[in-house]
C-alpha cells in the first residue's frame, strides 16, 4: 500500500510539474501592442484577429495561438515621444506616415506589401499610396479609408416638392439648386431654419483643385496657396454663406451647437431631423445615423459642386509597425489579418468607412446594397467609385508635416472681417514658407534633400513656360502628380 502512494504521489507531482510548465509556456507567449486606443470597434476587431489566427492554421495542435494582441491608448504626439525613446508599441494605429518615417521610427514594409497583395497598387491605386509612402517607400497599411462628397438626405428634398440633386454639379447649378430649396423649405418662418447644406470650408481644396491648384508646389518645396484659383474658391463659399444663405453662418453653427453633432464631427443630427439637406461626410456617418432613435431617411452621395477637373480628398487610418519591435514577424501577420476578409467584413458591416482592401467591396451585395438598409441608397457603391478614380490624399509637404489647414484659417479670417481673401492667402502662404525653410534648415539631410527638389522644381517651372511635358519622377506632390497624368502632361 505504501509502495502504491509513492507511485501515485509521484505521478501527480509529475503531471502537476508538466502543468505548470505547460501553463507558464502558455502564459509567456509573445502579445503584441497595438497603440489603436480603447473603443468597443477596437476590442471586436482585436477579437476577430485572434479567431482569424485560430481558422488561417497559425495556433498549435492544443488550439494555443502563437501570439495575441493587446490594446493600448495614447495620441500621435506621445505615440511619437515613445518612438523615438525607443518604447512605443509593436504596431501604430492613427499613423501619420508623412511625419514618422523621417524620424526613422517606422518599419520599411515595401517588400512584404508586395509579395502579400497589401501595395498600393494591389488596393485603390497609386494616388491613395501616397497616404502609405513616403520617399518611394511604404511604412503602413489601411485600417480603413474615407472618400468624403456630399451626403445628401432625399426625404427632405422630397418634403420640399425638390427633385434629387445630380451627383456631379458646378457651383452654378449648386447655387440655383440651393437659392430654390432654402426659397422653399423656408417659406412661412420667421427666420430661416433650413439650410441647403451644413458648414464645409473644407471643400475649399478641392474646389480650387478642380481648377488645377493646390496648396503646394509639384515638389512640394514652396506652399502656392496665394493663386487666383484659392481667392476665387474662398469668395465663392463666402457667397454662399453670407450672401445667399445657403450654410450657416459661425454665429448660427454656435447656437445650435448645444443640439449635438455627431461624434464623426459632422452635423448628422442634423441632416437626420431635415434641418440640413446635405453635410460633408461619407459611409462613416452611419456609424451614427444607424444608432440615432429618428426614424431612418433615404440617402444617396453626390460630389462637391466644381469645375473642370473632378477630384475628392481621400483619407485613411493606417497602422504600422514599430521599428522597434521584437516580433515584426507577428506584426506583419497582424496586416495580413487588415487585408483579408474577416476584417474587411466587420468594416462593410459596420459602415466604418471605406473597407482597406476593397476588392472584398467589388460585386458584393453586403457592400453596395446592404438588405437591411435600403435607404442607403447609392452611399456605398459611389463612395467606392469615386475613391478609386477621383479620391487624391492632402498633399503633405516633408518640410510641414504637421499638415496646418491654411485654408481654412484664411477663409475665417475672410469671414471675420479681418482680411480680403488676397489678404488672407498671402499670409497663409508666408507662414507656410517660412515653416517649409525652418525645418529645412533644421537639418544637413533635410537641407541636402531641400537643395535638390528646388532644383527640380526650377527645371519644372521653365518646362511649365515652355510647354513641356514633365517627368513624372520629378514630381511628389500626389495632386499634380494624378492632375498632370490626367490632362496628358506627363512625359
Amino acid at each position: 500500500m505504501k509502495n502504491l502512494f509513492v507511485a501515485v504521489a509521484a505521478v501527480l507531482c509529475v503531471a502537476s510539474v508538466y502543468t505548470w510548465f505547460s501553463r507558464e509556456a502558455r502564459t509567456e507567449r509573445p502579445e503584441i501592442v497595438w497603440t489603436a486606443g480603447l473603443s468597443q470597434d477596437r476590442v471586436e476587431q482585436v477579437e476577430a484577429f485572434h479567431n482569424w489566427l485560430r481558422a488561417s492554421g497559425y495556433a498549435d495542435q492544443n488550439g494555443e495561438l502563437p501570439f495575441t494582441v493587446r490594446l493600448e491608448a495614447t495620441d500621435n504626439q506621445s505615440v511619437l515621444i515613445q518612438a523615438v525613446s525607443g518604447v512605443a508599441g509593436d504596431l501604430i494605429d492613427h499613423v501619420p506616415v508623412k511625419r514618422f518615417a523621417p524620424m526613422e521610427v517606422l518599419e520599411d514594409i515595401t517588400q512584404f506589401a508586395k509579395e502579400n497583395g497589401l501595395d498600393p497598387a494591389s488596393g485603390y491605386g497609386e494616388a491613395a499610396g501616397d497616404l502609405l509612402t513616403w520617399n518611394g517607400r511604404q511604412y503602413a497599411y489601411f485600417c480603413n479609408l474615407a472618400a468624403r462628397g456630399l451626403l445628401v438626405n432625399l426625404d427632405t428634398f422630397a418634403r420640399y416638392g425638390m427633385e434629387p440633386p445630380p451627383e456631379e454639379w458646378t457651383p452654378e447649378e449648386f447655387e440655383r439648386i440651393g437659392a430654390e430649396f432654402v426659397k422653399r423649405a423656408n417659406r412661412g418662418r420667421e427666420r430661416q431654419e433650413v439650410f441647403f447644406a451644413g458648414a464645409m470650408p473644407q471643400l475649399l481644396l478641392p474646389l480650387g483643385r478642380s481648377m488645377g491648384a493646390d496648396k503646394f508646389n509639384e515638389t512640394m518645396t514652396a506652399a502656392t496657396l496665394d493663386c487666383p484659383e484659392f481667392v476665387r474658391a474662398i469668395c465663392v463659399y463666402r457667397r454662399w454663406v453670407e450672401e445667399l444663405h445657403l450654410i450657416p453662418t459661425a454665429a448660427e453653427l454656435a447656437s445650435e451647437s448645444a443640439q449635438g453633432s455627431s461624434a464623426n464631427g459632422e452635423a448628422t443630427m442634423q441632416l437626420a431631423a431635415g434641418r440640413y439637406a446635405m453635410i460633408l461626410s461619407g459611409r462613416y456617418a452611419n456609424m451614427d445615423l444607424r444608432r440615432f432613435s429618428t426614424p431612418p431617411f433615404r440617402m444617396a452621395l453626390c460630389q462637391y459642386p466644381m469645375r473642370e477637373y473632378r477630384n475628392l480628398v481621400l483619407t485613411a487610418r493606417c497602422t504600422a509597425i514599430y521599428k522597434g519591435t521584437k516580433h515584426r514577424e507577428f506584426a506583419e501577420i497582424f496586416l495580413k489579418f487588415l487585408a483579408d476578409r474577416e476584417y474587411n467584413n466587420i468594416i462593410i458591416r459596420d459602415s466604418d468607412g471605406l473597407p482597406p482592401n476593397p476588392k472584398w467591396a467589388e460585386n458584393n451585395p453586403a457592400y453596395a446594397s446592404p438588405a437591411e438598409y435600403p435607404q442607403d441608397g447609392t452611399l456605398h457603391r459611389n463612395e467606392l467609385r469615386w475613391a478609386r478614380t477621383i479620391g487624391i490624399p492632402e498633399s503633405i509637404s516633408p518640410y510641414e508635416p504637421q499638415n496646418e489647414d491654411k485654408l481654412t484659417y484664411a477663409y475665417e479670417k475672410v469671414a471675420n472681417g479681418l482680411a480680403t481673401p488676397e489678404e488672407a492667402l498671402e499670409q497663409a502662404n508666408r507662414q507656410l514658407n517660412y515653416t517649409i525653410r525652418t525645418v529645412a534648415e533644421s537639418s544637413p539631410k533635410l537641407a541636402e534633400q531641400y537643395r535638390r527638389e528646388c532644383e527640380i522644381q526650377r527645371k519644372i517651372e521653365e518646362r511649365k513656360r515652355e510647354g513641356r511635358k514633365i517627368p513624372a519622377r520629378w514630381i511628389t506632390n500626389p495632386f499634380h502628380l494624378k492632375y498632370y497624368r490626367d490632362t496628358g502632361r506627363l512625359e
